[in-house]
């Protein structure tokens, strides 16, 4: 089994969302007291914030390269990135990393293929629905994306970073994904895509009668079945 190599601390809770998600299910199937091998690196999200705001890819993607040779020198085999919104850097990084990235794209546009799904509502910070590294790989694909308006996308990403990343669950930031939802819902989205790892904790699948496309687990699933791939 390939040895993981995850790049944390985007936020801390999505962290530790993805490191059980990993063990449990790797755990499920083989019992016992067995685990995958991980090697994790939790950066200072502090350090990375401003440059997310200011569209500073090129720092993030410097940022995220000196942290993947670390990885790769504690033995793993591959790496992932624990977030949405660095993956806006990942067309810097992807050539000149020293280990394959299994990314959150590709993780979470599988299962909408596989579903047919061919327009979805796109939730996550303002960095991930206005960059647009997710809508790029989802039109390569066929599948167009529905984002709120400036308001909400301002109003969301506040949720985020305020709420969420502390692990903060404001019933009234519920009530207004619920409306932003409901809204992209009317113009045609036939799913909903939580595109930044910390948001279902804020919205649970009662909560909209779209279907849900949670990105932190699909990613981990990825992760798991990639790190027991036999080469």
């Amino acid at each position: 089994m390939k040895k993981i190599g995850l790049i944390g601390g985007l936020t801390p809770e999505s962290t530790a969302h993805y490191y059980l998600a990993i063990c449990r299910e790797h755990n499920a199937k083989a019992g016992g007291l067995n685990f995958p091998e991980i090697s994790l690196e939790s950066v200072n999200l502090q350090q990375l914030i401003g440059l997310f705001g200011a569209n500073e890819w090129e720092k993030v993607a410097e940022h995220l390269l000196r942290v993947l040779h670390r990885l790769k020198a504690s033995g793993a085999d591959f790496a992932a990135i624990l977030a949405n919104t660095p993956h806006n850097a990942y067309d810097r990084i992807r050539d000149a990393s020293p280990l394959k990235i299994l990314t959150i794209m590709e993780a979470t546009s599988a299962p909408l293929l596989r579903d047919g799904r061919r327009k979805v509502a796109l939730l996550g910070t303002k960095a991930t629905m206005e960059y647009g590294f997710f809508q790029k790989h989802f039109e390569s694909l066929g599948i167009s994306s529905l984002i709120p308006t400036d308001d909400q996308r301002q109003a969301l990403d506040r949720m985020v970073w305020d709420e969420l990343a502390h692990g903060v669950i404001e019933e009234k930031s519920r009530t207004a994904a619920k409306h932003m939802i409901a809204e992209l819902e009317r113009q045609g989205a036939e799913a909903v895509i939580l595109a930044c790892t910390e948001l279902s904790m804020l919205i649970k699948p009662e909560d909209t009668p779209l279907p849900l496309y949670d990105t932190m687990i699909l990613h981990a699933e990825a992760i798991l079945a990639y790190a027991q791939q036999t080469d």
